[in-house]
């Protein structure tokens, strides 16, 4: 017989006597409830009561023939050696779990704690392909194709028809990572965050998730996902540094296959006050209490060469960095030193804390929201209207 119990992210198991393919079912079926809900859990599994366990044609089927790929993040197997067998079964049937066999419980439970705060410390802002390519097989982390294009809006999509990273999810610029338009609050306003919240829960995300967004350009749209999630109060994630380009230079895995997760439940805990509107930062400008930094090119700063809005120019006192600044030759993000020498003489005295991105759409300025963080001046905040919203009020002022 077995008893199982189920608390927070943890399904724990004990098994008395004979294990039967009964049991198994019981066991499969009260995993299955509990991942379908909450996605990916630790399993503690004790066999020093068992005696004995059924193997025959059934059971062969049942275990042989499917595995279970997201099922668990970590199994601790707490065994006698008669029964170290099992632990080999069980890392057939789920193919993605860390394993390890121990002959006590609480070892094998401080094995799992141990475990999940080292998982809690290995998503920083930014990823290498090395990092994230020995994290493909891990289900507590999840990648997302941002790939987008301004003059191509089909882009995205039909390269990652193409080929994308093992286990990517694509997520639209125009449809996931923004809202809907109504000419007056820029051309990609923020996004729903229920809708974004239910997508990211389709895909197996919950709050124990490294979430990593890449694209095929600068990290420019790869950046607005990273700042959504952490505006929705979820700080696991990341960029992948240099995009799939960089990926695929290292000569790395890509493939056409459709990733399947089970569905996870996605807390929101929202952070409104990291995005300003254009009604404070219209109040702000009289009494300079904002330091306004743009993301766009030089010339569009100017007010030159603007070929996205129908008005050219920049929000008044502003000051400019334009996002690719931030990029080596290579298309990698410059060194965290640099960024922040380069980022302190934007600045120019003003605190971290004072600073709103802006760019055309708020899309681009949250690649300088990231290098801000990569440099380690954290605090800034985002104008997500941007110009596009900005310069569709004739009432505001423009400055060339």
């Amino acid at each position: 017989m077995i008893v199982i119990q189920h608390r927070n992210n943890r399904v724990s198991v004990n098994v008395y006597g004979e294990f039967t393919l009964a049991d198994f079912r019981e066991f499969e079926a009260m995993v299955n409830d509990k991942v379908a809900f909450e996605g990916p859990v630790d399993l503690l599994m004790d066999l020093r009561e068992m005696a004995d366990f059924t193997v025959d044609v059934a059971w062969q089927d049942i275990v042989f023939a499917r595995t279970h790929p997201n099922d668990f993040k970590r199994i601790a197997v707490v065994t006698q050696s008669q029964w170290v067998t099992w632990s080999a079964w069980l890392s057939q049937i789920f193919v993605s779990a860390a394993m390890g066999v121990f002959d006590d419980a609480a070892e094998a439970a401080a094995w799992l704690d141990a475990r999940a705060e080292e998982m809690a410390e290995t998503c920083a802002p930014l990823v290498s392909g090395e990092e994230l390519a020995a994290h493909l097989a891990d289900p507590d982390w999840r990648i997302f194709d941002c790939r987008h294009l301004l003059t191509d809006v089909t882009h995205g999509e039909r390269a990652y028809a193409e080929g994308h990273l093992p286990g990517a999810v694509f997520m639209s610029l125009d449809r996931d990572l923004s809202g809907p338009r109504n000419g007056k609050n820029g051309r990609h306003p923020l996004p729903d965050p229920e809708a974004l919240a239910a997508k990211l829960a389709a895909a197996g995300v919950n709050e124990r998730t490294c979430v990593v967004a890449y694209d095929d350009d600068s990290g420019m749209n790869a950046a607005r996902l990273w700042w959504l999630l952490r505006w929705m109060g979820h700080d696991r994630v990341a960029v992948l540094d240099g995009g799939i380009r960089a990926w695929i230079g290292e000569e790395r895995p890509v493939t056409t296959d459709l990733p399947v997760f089970i569905a996870a439940k996605f807390d929101i805990h929202m952070r409104d006050d990291w995005v300003v509107s254009a009604d404070q930062v219209l109040d702000a400008l009289a009494k300079n209490d904002f330091c306004l930094i743009d993301a766009r090119a030089a010339d569009r700063f100017r007010g030159e060469n603007e070929g996205m809005d129908p008005v050219g120019g920049h929000i008044p006192g502003a000051r400019h960095r334009f996002f690719r600044d931030n990029l080596d030759a290579s298309g990698k993000f410059l060194p965290a030193e640099e960024l922040r020498r380069r980022l302190l003489d934007v600045l120019a005295g003003a605190e971290p804390e004072r600073a709103v991105m802006y760019c055309g759409s708020g899309v681009s300025a949250c690649h300088n929201l990231l290098a801000m963080e990569l440099a380690g001046l954290p605090g800034a905040r985002l104008y997500a209207g941007s110009w596009s919203e900005w310069c569709a009020d004739p009432n505001r002022p423009v400055a060339r």
